[in-house]
């Protein structure tokens, strides 16, 4: 059987690698498809040190043509959500996703199997995945997927390291609402998108079964693979259920602050609520009386904010993080003491 896969140039942000700050391995943001073609060779490019994303259809099943347009392997498309659509002077700045289908025609398994692959990167010791996804509903026909690393290369049967599983819809047990109680879900006790009552919004064309799915920031830790060639995967792993989307994958770690992490405890740094959307307490605990530097580096590594102050007591202290001035995306906080430097991830919706 022939198998189907789109060959993806990743968009990369371009950063100082001379930065104090964080640095940028790796970022797709789905807005632009730079380069891209389809393979029917059925043979998949298998590579250990490639520099190209894949695509990949493995399922091979005919989507569902009777509710729009849907590809048979992860395509660009609009967000589910209207919170996840942005209006800037009058004109559409349109979130556009990846998005993959489950809802298959005459399929007797019709169970979707869609990845998206990275290109080979190469961690430093401190590196930090982020991403976003939201379902097209929940929880009535809620798709799931998985995040997987492979060391080995970009073949499907070498990703062997799961980093995140997000739960799908498995059967309907009871009424149709929307508190879950009437559905199973499966692989059980992983991730439900929705079951916390966040990140979803009633449709008018949908009802209280089938809420729209909203972009949920997510990022794991990928300090047990630092210094190492990875290829990270997203596969929609989902049985008869709708779309999944996801967005905003980005890998950045520490190249040249080498104390934050060795130093993380030092100061028992927390950020709350995180994501923020307005603002967030900072709270942290000095050992001793020292001046205290708080610091706020975006994406790029560009310092958007600092604070500093001449000298505070020893024991607990909060300040209050006003984040509504800061564009929504990702950002690194960090602070400085004698004791030490801890930094956290902000996330700003």
């Amino acid at each position: 059987m022939k198998k189907i896969y789109t060959l993806l140039v990743a968009t990369l942000l371009v950063v100082n690698l001379k930065s104090k700050a964080q640095d940028t391995l790796f970022y797709e943001g789905f807005q632009f498809v730079m380069n891209s073609y389809t393979d029917t060779s059925g043979t998949i490019p298998t590579n250990t040190v490639d520099a190209m994303c894949y695509n990949i259809d493995i399922d091979l099943l005919t989507p569902h043509t009777g509710a729009g347009f849907r590809s048979r392997q992860w395509w660009q498309t609009l967000a589910f959500a209207d919170a996840d659509l942005y209006t800037t002077a009058g004109f559409p700045d349109t979130n556009i996703v990846f998005t993959s289908s489950s809802w298959f025609d005459n399929a007797s398994t019709p169970r979707a199997d869609d990845w998206f692959i990275t290109k080979n990167l190469l961690l430093g010791n401190h590196d930090t995945l982020f991403w976003k996804s939201a379902p097209f509903q929940t929880p009535r026909y809620c798709d799931g997927y998985q995040v997987l690393l492979s060391h080995t290369s970009n073949d499907i049967s070498t990703f062997t390291d799961t980093l995140f599983i997000a739960a799908e819809m498995a059967t309907i047990t009871g009424s149709n609402d929307s508190t879950f109680s009437g559905y199973t879900f499966t692989p059980p006790n992983k991730f439900i998108h929705g079951f916390d009552n966040t990140y979803t919004e009633y449709h008018a064309v949908s009802d209280s079964a089938r809420l729209r799915g909203v972009l949920r920031p997510f990022f794991v830790p990928l300090d047990n693979h630092g210094n190492q060639n990875v290829f990270i995967a997203f596969r929609h792993y989902s049985y008869d259920d709708n779309f999944i989307s996801i967005d905003d994958i980005l890998v950045r770690g520490d190249r040249n602050h080498q104390g934050i992490h060795e130093y993380s405890n030092q100061l028992s740094l927390s950020l709350s609520p995180n994501p923020s959307t307005n603002q967030s307490i900072v709270s942290y605990t000095l050992k001793s009386q020292s001046f205290v530097k708080l610091s706020v580096f975006d994406i790029s590594g560009k310092l958007v904010f600092t604070q500093s102050n001449d000298t505070m007591t020893q024991g607990q202290h909060s300040t209050v993080l006003n984040t509504s001035e800061f564009a929504k995306g990702f950002y690194t906080l960090t602070i400085q003491s004698t004791d030490g430097i801890s930094s956290v991830k902000l996330i700003v919706q």
